[in-house]
């Protein structure tokens, strides 16, 4: 059609200069026409989305950039996937042009083996802050764009806590305890539940008492590094065997195995009090549930400490073989995902708190339960995340102790000799 239309234009503009030569010295000819737009190389770019939770409003935002750039075709795949899909298409040497990574050893291994690539120059680096731009730079290389603040929060279904005798919520650790009790003796719900399936919400369990039984911003400075270094000492922290001890009985059977959407489908349908989750689920929760309330997490005594972390960053893989067509359809999206009025609609339908520049206040759309939490975030006292902090090998052990934990098959005791051991084995800087 394209091409059609230009034929059409250059016989208009012949005819045109026809008719001019008819025309005595003294006529001024008509302007040319404008040239018709360039035609484009049709290419077909693919994008890895982990998460679930917006997978409808990447299908907008999608759409939204196919109309504008018609010659450029995005295609999402790996929905839900975890890192085995990565290693899959690593493997097949066929990794997708964009994808998300977390700041742990799996994105240094990827930034040592020269499969991302750094954009320090690009356009879109500009918009994120350096705490942010340094959480994903590994050798030197700034290779990931963040999607936004992560932090742990506690989601209640208000009616069930009024049934058992609770008109607010819980303030500290022992009231939460307390709470606990009551939903259990009082209604037909369980206590609890998490996505103890993925590991950033089972461990969000264990660093929250841990955290908590510190409390101490140099005691948890040194945990972090401890941590990191395989040096920290897992069984010289008082109570933190029977605090997880008291807590998992609490949560809902099953809860060892859900995903996030498990977790939020538990809370919609009544089966759960109080959801342990991430600030990105507060849009999936709060379309559940009627009588939301969302807080930071009381698992303190007279502070409460919270867990935090730089979300999941778009990254761009490596890939000799790109066409100078492709290439330029891979930076086209990118530095287009990352304005401000593109951004917002994924950013707005997770329900997370921004960090790149270009999402301006205006832009910026909250679950209207997480508002008053987002503004007490920034002030809590934080401990990092554990995927900013582990090896593989260890959170594999670590993790499927915790949900042991919750199931019933160890107890909590067995769950902290486990990680002892693993330690010194298995720990983010080894040399």
């Amino acid at each position: 059609m394209k091409k059609l239309i230009a034929l059409l234009l250059a016989l208009v503009m012949v005819i045109g200069l026809v008719a001019c030569g008819a025309k005595t010295p003294e006529a001024t000819p008509e302007a040319a026409p404008e040239a018709a737009p360039e035609e484009k190389e049709e290419v077909t770019i693919e994008v890895w989305i982990a998460q679930v939770d917006w997978a409808d409003a990447w299908d907008v935002m999608e759409a939204k950039f196919e109309e504008e750039h018609p010659w450029i075709e995005v295609e999402h795949v790996g929905l839900g996937e975890d890192t085995t899909f990565l290693a899959t298409r690593i493997g097949a040497n066929d990794l997708p042009d964009v994808i998300q990574c977390n700041n742990n050893d799996n994105m240094d291994a990827m930034v040592a083996a020269d499969m991302l690539v750094d954009i320090s120059d690009w356009e879109v680096a500009s918009l994120m802050p350096d705490t942010y731009k340094n959480a994903f730079t590994h050798n030197g290389k700034f290779v990931g764009m963040c999607q936004g603040a992560a932090f742990s929060c506690l989601f209640y279904n208000m009616d069930i806590l009024n049934e058992a005798g609770w008109t607010e919520a819980p303030k500290n650790w022992d009231e939460l305890m307390a709470c606990c009790a009551d939903i259990e003796a009082k209604t037909d719900a369980a206590p609890l539940v998490t996505a103890a399936g993925k590991t950033t919400t089972s461990w969000m369990i264990l660093e929250l008492v841990l955290a908590n039984l510190l409390n101490d911003a140099d005691a948890v400075a040194a945990y972090q590094e401890d941590f990191k270094n395989g040096t920290f000492d897992w069984a010289a922290v008082p109570g933190l065997a029977e605090r997880m001890d008291q807590i998992a009985p609490y949560f809902l059977t099953g809860s060892a195995s859900m995903l996030e959407e498990d977790a939020a489908t538990a809370m919609g349908d009544g089966l759960a009090a109080i959801c342990l989750a991430g600030n990105w689920n507060a849009g999936m929760i709060s379309g559940v549930v009627d009588n939301i309330y969302a807080d930071l997490p009381c698992f303190g005594d007279e502070v409460n400490w919270i867990s935090n972390s730089p979300e999941d960053a778009f990254c761009v893989t490596v890939n000799e073989n790109r066409t100078e067509a492709e290439w330029e359809a891979v930076q086209t999206f990118y530095n287009w995902l990352f304005e401000g009025e593109n951004f917002a609609i994924i950013q707005n339908a997770r329900g997370t708190v921004p960090v790149v520049t270009s999402m301006t206040e205006d832009l910026i759309a909250l679950p209207e339960c997480m508002v008053p939490v987002a503004a007490k975030m920034g002030a809590a006292p934080a401990v990092l995340m554990g995927f900013n902090l582990w090896a593989a090998e260890f959170s594999d052990a670590a993790n499927g102790m915790i949900k042991g934990l919750l199931s019933g098959d160890n107890d909590a005791a067995a769950m902290i000799a486990k990680m002892a051991e693993m330690m010194p084995k298995s720990y983010k800087n080894q040399g």
